[in-house]
């Protein structure tokens, strides 16, 4: 006995490679994915970050420009012996050499040293013109600086400084009457001294620039980032950013540079479609962390339409035949699989061909309908513990039984299991082909992919929307200047 069904319901579909069904996940690069919207607390966060590093040299160029090349000028009179000697004293502490920038041992913070030298004259007026003499001496003036940030996420120092005199010290202009040095210049070379401690803290200031920089990671990193997808027949891709915290570390000192990284804490969400705009959020309150590592995760839709996901069931349903082990050992082969959405199941029509000795030729259709699931560990996506249900038309009762044997059964529900790792293999080799690319103006993603692993599903009307989870040296790259 033949069942005869008609034509149009026994044509294939049109094939297309699901490969190409993968694209707006795939192109999405460094990157965890998600399908369904899901809570906030599952999802993974990101962290980008941005390394800024003042050179030191850039610092010493800047003292040295700054730093006057006088520090401080004598020309006054001072009357000594209850006034019976009047001395004029004249002179200045001029700069003795270049200033000096230098890390701290342990790299806590930075030693600025300026050689200074004092060349003075005291000029006894009158009878005692005899007694004049030329004095000074040389010293080094220190400043240890150990930068902070401010609340307002501006860079800033702590200074102290200090500095000592070598012989001689003074001059001796009769006995008992001494001229210091120090007495005579002391408080005019502390004024330089608050004077470069300002123009110190203006050039890390200005150098570091952390507040704009901070600002522009801040900002990038809440962008929607565009997905690729090159075939305009599925709907566009995109990233949209949750800002969670922006922190900073401790700057710490390098023999060349002062260096601090910033890092921006996101929560990346991808969805098929494109971006509503959004509003970029000010600058968080200043949030301290002891060390900032860069982490990019990102769930990603695919979505796999049911008649291309039908026609890949297809094909790798048809590799495969059943021969029951029963009298007149008839076999079954699967002609066609049509997946379509039953509420949030899914069910799938399997057209049989029943084949035997004598000419016998069968045609059958079951409906098996599940949940869909994958297998995390085989990237296979099937309807476990399915309802399988044989339509009787053009069935004899005999081949009705061959049907609800449970070797039959288990062949029937295997007709409804998609092996995706091929695809994936595929899809990770065009991504990494495609890297570096830039989601986002100022954002560039690059790196090593790995594997790409699907990792959840949820049944749309019209679609399956399938995660992947990609995994390697991956990272995005934020342009901050």
């Amino acid at each position: 006995m033949h069942a005869r069904y008609p034509e149009r319901l026994m044509r294939p579909a049109p094939t297309r490679p699901l490969t190409r069904l993968l694209t707006p996940l795939v192109f999405t690069g460094l990157m965890t994915a998600q399908a369904a919207p899901s809570t906030a607390s599952s999802d993974p966060t990101s962290t980008l970050t941005v390394p800024v590093s003042v050179p030191l040299a850039g610092v010493q160029v800047a003292a040295n420009a700054r730093v006057p090349l006088e520090f401080a000028r004598v020309n006054e009179a001072r009357t000594f012996l209850g006034g019976l000697l009047r001395v004029t004293l004249k002179g200045a502490v001029t700069r003795a050499g270049h200033v000096q920038v230098q890390a701290l041992p342990d790299g806590s913070g930075l030693r600025i040293s300026v050689p200074i030298r004092a060349a003075l004259r005291a000029e006894p007026v009158g009878a005692g013109a005899f007694l004049a003499r030329d004095f000074g001496g040389e010293a080094t003036v220190t400043l240890t600086v150990t930068p902070t940030i401010t609340p307002d996420w501006e860079a800033d120092v702590t200074i102290t400084g200090d500095y000592t005199w070598t012989d001689p010290l003074s001059a001796e202009l009769a006995q008992g009457v001494r001229v210091s040095v120090q007495s005579l210049v002391d408080t005019q070379v502390r004024a330089q001294l608050d004077t470069l401690a300002a123009q110190v803290r203006t050039t890390i200031r200005e150098q570091a620039r952390l507040r704009q920089r901070a600002t522009t990671l801040w900002t990038r990193a809440q962008q929607a980032w565009t997905l690729p997808t090159p075939d305009p027949a599925y709907a566009p891709a995109y990233a949209h950013a949750t800002p969670l915290t922006l922190s900073v570390t401790p700057f710490q000192f390098t023999p060349d540079a002062l260096n601090v990284t910033l890092g921006a804490q996101v929560r990346l969400n991808a969805s098929l479609g494109r971006p509503t705009p959004h509003t970029p959020t000010p600058l968080p309150p200043l949030r301290r962390a002891p060390t900032l590592t860069p982490d990019l995760h990102l769930r990603v839709p695919a979505r796999l339409p049911y008649p291309e996901l039908s026609a890949a069931a297809t094909r790798e349903a048809a590799r495969r035949t059943l021969t029951l082990p029963v009298p007149t050992h008839p076999t079954l082969k699967v002609t066609r699989v049509t997946l379509r959405p039953t509420g949030t199941d899914l069910t799938a029509t399997i057209n049989l061909q029943i084949t035997g000795p004598l000419g016998l030729k069968l045609n059958a259709t079951t409906d098996v309908r599940a949940a869909p699931t994958l297998n995390p560990t085989t990237q296979t996506l099937t309807l476990d513990n399915a309802t399988v249900t044989t339509r009787r038309e053009g069935l004899t009762g005999l081949a009705f039984a061959w049907l609800a044997d449970a070797r039959a059964q288990a062949y029937v529900k295997q007709a409804a299991r998609i092996d995706l790792t091929p695809h994936l293999n595929a899809a990770q080799s065009n991504l990494q082909r495609r890297l570096p690319f830039t989601p986002a103006p100022g954002i560039t993603l690059a790196g090593q992919v790995r594997t790409l692993r699907l990792t959840s599903l949820n049944v749309t009307p019209d679609a399956l929307i399938v995660t992947a989870e990609a995994t390697g040296t991956l990272g995005a790259n934020v342009q901050v200047e």
